[in-house]
């Protein structure tokens, strides 16, 4: 049966932040940047606290980083 699981810490930031959300917020958020990061050694894909810290800005600026 289906149990209602605890979120973690991040997932539950992530979750409050994004839960008023519509399409075109996720469409201009999700871009290239958000996915992947350059650093000297290559391309590399966020980890969810990079990406939370890019929602956090989109959601009090409006824009994204």
């Amino acid at each position: 049966m289906y149990r209602n699981q605890e979120l973690s810490e991040i997932d539950q930031e992530f979750y409050d932040l994004t839960k008023h959300f519509d399409l075109e917020d996720w469409r201009t958020l999700r871009n290239e940047e958000y996915w992947w990061i350059e650093t000297s050694f290559g391309r590399r894909p966020r980890s969810k606290y990079e990406k939370l810290e890019l929602i956090r800005y989109y959601v009090n600026k409006g824009v994204p980083k």
